[in-house]
């Protein structure tokens, strides 16, 4: 059985996973560890938290300096992901539907800030002169 280490590298307070999906295949493990020693907190999806063994919960504290594995007990499909954050606050408010034989592992700042509207930028599309 094979075993995927993800390494998440703290980019300016976001964690950035090593890779951005990890296969499931059952009996297969996935080791979490940070790239400074900090603590994180894991967030996954429901389906994937059915998914794992150990169990996580829908938060899991990856203490630092600490590597945490799970085993995958299937290999079906299903809405399998994974986020992080340093808080409970950055756990997302919902995880995505889409059913695949992956684990996706989300940067979470990105994805906020894809999902928010664009910035507004004074001067942009004003046609009116002043004095009018």
């Amino acid at each position: 059985m094979a075993n995927t280490e993800i390494k998440l590298v703290n980019e300016g307070g976001i964690h950035v996973p090593s890779a951005s999906s990890v296969a499931v295949v059952e009996g297969d493990t996935i080791s979490f560890s940070t790239s400074d020693g900090s603590h994180v907190l894991l967030f996954f999806s429901p389906d994937a938290t059915a998914l794992l063994s150990p169990a996580p919960g829908k938060e899991f504290v990856l203490a630092a300096g600490e590597t945490v594995t799970f085993e995958f007990t299937s290999s079906k499909p299903g809405a399998y992901s994974a986020s992080f954050g340093t808080s409970s606050h950055h756990a997302p408010a919902s995880f995505s539907s889409e059913i695949a034989t992956i684990l996706a592992l989300e940067i979470m700042a990105l994805r906020a800030a894809a999902m928010a509207p664009p910035a507004f930028s004074a001067g942009t599309g004003d046609t009116t002169k002043s004095g009018s």
